[in-house]
C-alpha cells in the first residue's frame, strides 16, 4: 500500500491539473491505475505527459516522470501510460540484471513522522524522507507511544533495518524496527554556527598557518 502511494503521488504530479484529473479504479491484474480526465483538460494533460517523457515542459512534471521511472527500475517492472485506444508514454524498459542484494543491519534514517498507529504489539510507523519517499518502520508499543507525541515533527530513528541495493548504487530501506529515536531541531545557518562556537573547538586565530592546517585535515 505504501509503495502504491509513492506511485500515485508521482502520477498526480506528472498528470497535473489535480482538480480535473480524478482517480477512477485499479484494474485487476498488473496494478493498472485508471484515471478520468475532464474533457476540457484532456489535451493539456496528454501534452504535458508527452513533453515530460522528452525532458521538456514543466519541471515538476519532468521530475515526477523521472521519479516514476526510478521506482519502476527499483521494483524491476515496466510501465506505460495509455488511453483506451492509444499509447501516450512508454517508460524506460527495465534492463535484465541480477536480483538486488538485501542485507539486515543496524542503521538510521530521518524524516517527517506522519503515521504512528496500530492494534498489535508491533506498531506501524511511517516517515516522509527528504525526497518525499515513504520510510517504512515499526516499533514496540512503548516506543510508539513516545513517538506519537512527535507526530508531524522531524525525527531521526535508529534500529535494525532491511536494506535493498539500488541498481545504480546506494541502498533503499525496505523496513526498520526502531530501537531509539531523537527529535530533530530546526535551525538556520547562523544559529548552527553560534552553537558550534559555544561548544568550543579549534581556534583558527591560534594557528600559525590555518590554510595548511585545513589542507592537512582534508588530506
Amino acid at each position: 500500500m505504501a509503495r502504491l502511494t509513492d506511485y500515485l503521488c508521482e502520477l498526480v504530479e506528472l498528470l497535473g491539473h489535480p482538480d480535473s484529473v480524478h482517480f477512477d479504479s485499479v484494474t485487476e491484474g498488473s496494478a493498472c491505475l485508471n484515471t478520468h480526465i475532464d474533457d476540457s483538460y484532456y489535451q493539456h494533460v496528454v501534452h504535458r505527459v508527452r513533453e515530460a517523457g522528452q525532458n521538456v515542459g514543466p519541471k515538476r512534471a519532468i521530475k515526477a516522470y523521472k521519479r516514476l521511472a526510478s521506482l519502476m527500475e527499483e521494483d524491476r517492472v515496466d510501465g506505460i501510460l495509455r488511453t483506451d485506444d492509444a499509447q501516450i508514454l512508454q517508460f524506460p524498459k527495465v534492463k535484465s540484471s541480477a536480483a538486488p542484494l538485501v542485507v539486515i543491519k543496524q542503521g538510521s534514517v530521518q524524516g517527517r513522522l506522519y503515521i504512528v498507529g496500530g492494534k498489535d504489539d508491533t506498531v506501524p510507523v511511517r516517515l516522509e524522507g527528504a525526497n518525499g519517499e515513504t520510510l517504512l518502520c515499526e516499533a514496540d508499543t512503548h516506543l510508539a507511544e513516545e513517538l506519537g507525541k512527535l507526530l508531524f515533527k522531524h525525527v531521526r530513528v535508529h534500529g535494525k533495518g532491511e536494506w535493498q541495493s539500488r541498481p545504480h548504487g546506494g541502498w533503499r530501506l525496505k523496513k526498520m524496527f526502531i530501537h531509539s529515536y531523537e527529535k530533530l531541531e530546526k535551525s538556520n545557518l547562523k544559529g548552527t554556527v553560534d552553537r558550534i562556537k559555544r561548544a568550543g573547538g579549534m581556534l583558527w586565530d591560534d594557528q600559525e598557518d590555518p590554510h595548511a592546517t585545513i589542507h592537512e585535515l582534508r588530506s
